[in-house]
């Protein structure tokens, strides 16, 4: 998980509990019916748009988006392990890749192939099928969070209108107007705490994601396409340049936002 991504959702979720124990005691923002308006009213808008496979996919990707992996990410060690790799294999062989301990599982599986004798033509597409299905699956995923972040606060409206009926039918009973009104306000404030502070954030970190492993995985096509064709250390550096430079903007981008 980014410090980034860690500090936000710690910061937010903090922030607004605060916020809430300040003035009050925070159980008098718990409400069973508006919650069920909400959460309810959500899971069922979403599950009418979107498969449950899809549904819980997304819930997923959102996990392997969030979790600390201990693979080689780096673009720059990538290059490095594709230099050894070229010496290795202009040294003694395709077949001397086997013993090269390989921390990355989609480079992995391409530097297998090679080694099992598949055609450099028949690896280099199987990779790109992967990692068309990873761009497909990662918007399938990010579009399953931003259906969550449009219908909450969709369905807090239709809470607050239901709070609203229910007062004003029960105006002769002083009794029933609080519990009513806290259904109004409270359902208003469910839906945009889940669309803000859970599902568009998470709908944008698996879209950025998604982006940076597409890029990674294409670099490591072209790493994989050099090994095959046995280039020189210096072309093969020369040719993976650009997604070095893609990676530094990024890089760049995400310091400066």
């Amino acid at each position: 998980m980014s410090f980034s991504t860690l500090i936000g959702l710690v910061a937010g979720i903090t922030i607004v509990l605060i916020a809430m124990a300040m003035g009050s005691s925070i159980s008098m923002f718990v409400n069973l019916p508006g919650l069920m308006i909400v959460v309810g009213g959500t899971i069922a808008a979403t599950m009418i748009r979107y498969s449950m496979a899809d549904s819980f996919r997304a819930i997923g990707m959102s996990f392997s988006v969030l979790k600390v992996s201990s693979e080689v990410k780096d673009f720059h060690e990538l290059v490095d392990i594709t230099e050894d790799l070229l010496r290795l294999v202009r040294g003694k062989g395709v077949l001397a890749m086997e013993s090269y301990e390989l921390n990355n599982q989609f480079y992995s599986s391409g530097v297998k192939m090679l080694v099992d004798g598949y055609s450099l033509e028949m690896v280099k597409q199987t990779l790109k099928e992967k990692n068309k299905l990873l761009v497909e699956k990662a918007e399938t995923s990010a579009g399953v969070f931003r259906s969550i972040g449009d219908a909450a606060p969709a369905f807090g409206m239709i809470g607050t209108l239901v709070g609203l009926i229910q007062m004003l039918s029960n105006l002769s009973d002083p009794a029933a107007i609080g519990p009513s009104m806290a259904v109004a306000m409270l359902t208003t404030l469910y839906g945009a705490m889940i669309a803000n502070l859970m599902a568009l954030p998470i709908a944008d970190k698996i879209e950025s994601w998604a982006q940076n492993e597409s890029d990674r995985e294409l670099l490591i096509i072209e790493a994989i396409d050099s090994i095959g064709q046995g280039h020189n250390p210096a072309v093969m550096r020369d040719l993976l340049a650009p997604y070095l430079q893609i990676n530094s903007k990024a890089k760049a981008d995400g310091e400066e936002s």
